[in-house]
């Protein structure tokens, strides 16, 4: 059956739907058409993608939702040096699409393709989605939800998961034997809404890789995953609203999340503060192809306090003139693995201290400046950045200019092996989006990316008799990256 389930299920209803409805079909969608263009280190890479939005809606209760992108590689991935060799910083460019398709053909992929019907305190959606409130499972199935009282709500799902990894072509590794999956929730809304308390439970079985290599034969089997996860929020005042997210996998605590935040209105001045921390580590979970680990992403186990203040002088300085508005902010952040044996150059205790100032001026002219400065503890890799951006928008045409970094990029394979990992890379960019009509638009981002450290994990074995343990070089040169990325975009 393969794919053929998943059209059967959308043709079925669609018929059905369009058989039983008075009301003609009103419909909204957005097509978009990118080329991007990434040049580096003697390599270069090519891709187009195109991305369809649908949503159809034969009548108020029924509604019809697509999700798509097409894409091709035009080059491939390796490229060679001036002397004909291959070049082994190419994989730079090596994304998870490439790795999963690394015969460069044609690629459809299908993110959402659903019916749903909502009628007063029922509804539910047959189809393809993704599931928010459940680390976005990736589900082939059904969901139903109802509200048999004002203050709760229930819902419940199963099907079979699909992986990123699925495009159209590939359909071989749709439909593996063993895999399924469920979920329920419940929602309560108490003291008039201004409490609000839910509890998620998803239950995945599938298949996942038992620390397979790239160009390596397979080794899989079934797992079989359970995750709790408790969320309360509650609203106090404007000033004060309040937020708690605990996480189990399995029998083991995955993390917490604790934040509030708030707004002085009369003063001008917001804040917000957190508490994280991440128990488990990715390699706990071996080369899953589970969204769990997909979000611990490359990480272990750690732990985080962040503090953000700004501030609007508009009222106190009562800015009439050019200055419209002028807003400061100052961002805290402590971070540290919770285990010391995991501190490392990519991986420190660290302090970071931000403070920018945003400027507003009349005529829709703006101006962005900010000095950050990332001091950490034991293995040195301090940090010290001054950014910003200077951007002008008027009714069709907005443009940016400005330089951002980040410090940490992490680029896998699809078994989750580590080939990349980036460490403090300035990126220095100019944007611009022109809204020709009022259904089409065209963007165009052009950047230059300096990366000044990043250790890049062979692929090649040692040796076959001998566990095979990834060899890590550190490139201390810094490496250099051009982009160029063009957008069109049709609204109808």
């Amino acid at each position: 059956m393969k794919n053929g389930l998943l059209w059967v299920v959308i043709g079925v209803c669609t018929l059905f739907i369009a058989s039983n409805s008075a009301i003609a079909f009103e419909y909204t969608g957005r097509i978009d058409t990118r080329y991007q263009l990434q040049i580096g280190d003697n390599a270069t890479d090519n891709d187009i993608y195109q991305y369809h939005f649908f949503n159809l809606l034969p009548s108020e209760r029924w509604s019809i939702q697509w999700y798509g992108q097409l894409r091709k590689d035009l080059d491939g991935y390796t490229d060679l040096t001036p002397t004909g060799e291959e070049e082994e910083t190419d994989i730079a460019f090596r994304g998870l699409p490439d790795a999963v398709n690394p015969d460069q053909t044609w690629e459809y992929r299908i993110y959402k393709a659903y019916v749903q019907y909502d009628r007063d305190r029922i509804g539910g959606i047959i189809g393809r989605t993704s599931l928010a409130e459940y680390e976005y499972s990736q589900v082939d199935g059904i969901m139903l939800w109802g509200t048999p009282v004002e203050w709760l709500r229930l819902e419940g799902f199963g099907g079979k998961p699909w992986h990123y990894y699925n495009y159209i072509n590939n359909s071989d590794m749709y439909w593996i034997d063993g895999e399924y999956t469920f979920g329920a929730g419940a929602d309560f809304l108490l003291y008039d809404q201004r409490l609000n308390f839910y509890v998620r439970y998803l239950y995945l079985r599938e298949t996942t890789q038992n620390n397979t290599l790239i160009n390596e034969p397979e080794n899989t089997y079934l797992s079989d995953d359970h995750l709790m996860k408790l969320r309360a929020n509650y609203f106090h005042d404007y000033w004060l609203r309040t937020g708690l997210v605990m996480s189990f996998l399995n029998v083991d605590p995955r993390d917490i999340h604790i934040w509030a935040n708030g707004t002085f209105d009369q003063i001008l001045l917001s804040y917000y503060v957190e508490y994280y921390a991440q128990f488990i580590d990715i390699e706990d979970l071996g080369d899953s192809l589970t969204k769990f680990s997909a979000l611990l992403t490359a990480s272990h186990p750690y732990t985080r306090f962040t503090a953000d203040i700004s501030q609007s002088f508009a009222n106190i300085f009562n800015l009439t003139g050019a200055l419209e508005d002028l807003e400061l902010q100052f961002i805290y952040e402590h971070r540290r693995p919770l285990d010391s044996e995991d501190e490392s150059q990519f991986n420190p205790i660290y302090n970071m201290f931000n403070i920018g100032t945003i400027f507003a001026f009349r005529n829709f002219w703006y101006f962005v400046i900010f000095f950050e400065y990332i001091r950490t503890t034991g293995l040195k890799n301090d940090i010290t950045v001054i950014g910003g951006e200077v951007s002008k928008k008027w009714d069709k045409l907005k443009l940016q200019l400005g330089t951002s970094y980040y410090v940490n990029k992490y680029e896998s394979n699809y078994t989750q092996t580590v080939i990349e990992d980036s460490f403090y890379a300035q990126e220095y960019y100019f944007r611009s989006k022109w809204k020709a009509t009022k259904a089409l638009d065209v963007s165009f981002k052009t950047s230059f990316e300096v990366v000044n450290l990043t250790s890049l994990t062979s692929t090649d074995k040692i040796n076959d008799a001998v566990v095979y343990e990834p060899i890590t070089t550190i490139i201390e040169d810094p490496r250099h990256y051009v982009t160029f990325d063009i957008r069109v975009g049709y609204n109808f």
